[in-house]
């Protein structure tokens, strides 16, 4: 098993690519990549790197098996609870997002025809 976290800054197609590339080569018959990654706004525009992610580990051969959100926030009431915990805690700029989640994007490494 890799588990990997990759920020959106650094997600490029080439970035991706050589992570979800070193996997491939390094991952055994069967075995497990994990990506920890996030969405992210930066200069108003939203990053999201999973499709990214996604595309690189396929053009890679990995088959995308799973995508879990991780939350960082308490669900109370049946509502994602987000406001600060303590008083003094920073609120997000007005317009902004505040991140409530992470991605963990699982691939596995195929079997070749029941060799290994």
């Amino acid at each position: 098993m890799l588990i990997t976290s990759l920020h959106p800054r650094d997600c490029d197609d080439a970035g991706c690519d050589r992570v979800a590339t070193h996997a491939a080569h390094r991952l055994r018959t069967g075995g497990i990549l994990v990506v920890l990654t996030h969405s992210h706004q930066e200069h108003g525009e939203l990053l999201d790197p999973t499709g990214t992610v996604v595309t690189a580990a396929q053009n890679a051969d990995l088959l995308y098996l799973q995508h879990i959100v991780a939350l960082h926030t308490p669900i109370r009431h049946g509502r994602l609870f987000t406001e600060p915990t303590t008083p003094d805690a920073p609120h997000p700029p007005t317009g902004l997002h505040r991140r409530v989640h992470s991605d963990l994007l699982v691939f596995a490494h195929p079997s070749t025809n029941g060799t290994s």
